[in-house]
């Protein structure tokens, strides 16, 4: 059940996937507020004078805004992660329970910019074999760099 729960319209496994590291967003959350209590962006122009790298902190400080802003607050099938997915209204449009379940997902245009990240087809064609409920134990990577 846990397998099915997980698996996201597009064919990948929620718990692999960085936005929905709760770990992840938890420290970012602590050093944001850390470094706001400090009072971390004064200390940062100060240093600046004799480190030209925190000089950089401002980027710094936006940088981790965007990070928190990756975080999945709910799975894919309840509307989480990206608010406007394609993936989601056309499976949703079509009435299939996800990608494995469409003729066309090999060439599909919607899954490509997953594909850049993710070995898309390789978890559509497990579920497709394997179902949605029993696939993920025959997973691979989940991100091309791992």
């Amino acid at each position: 059940m846990e397998d099915k729960k997980y698996t996201a319209y597009c064919g990948l496994y929620c718990k692999d996937c960085i936005p929905s590291n709760q770990r992840l967003f938890q420290l970012i959350y602590e050093l944001d507020h850390l470094l706001k209590e400090l009072k971390f962006k004064k200390y940062a122009e100060l240093k600046s004078e004799s480190n030209l790298l925190y000089k950089n902190y401002p980027q710094f400080e936006e940088m981790l805004g965007e990070l928190g802003k990756l975080e999945c607050k709910a799975l894919c099938t309840q509307g989480g992660c990206k608010k406007d997915c394609e993936i989601r209204e056309c499976v949703e449009k079509k009435k299939y329970d996800g990608c494995w379940e469409c003729s066309d997902y090999k060439n599909c245009n919607l899954l490509g910019k997953l594909k850049q990240f993710h070995f898309i087809e390789d978890n559509l064609d497990l579920i497709r074999e394997y179902g949605p409920e029993k696939w993920t134990s025959y997973r691979k990577k989940h991100y091309k760099w791992l």
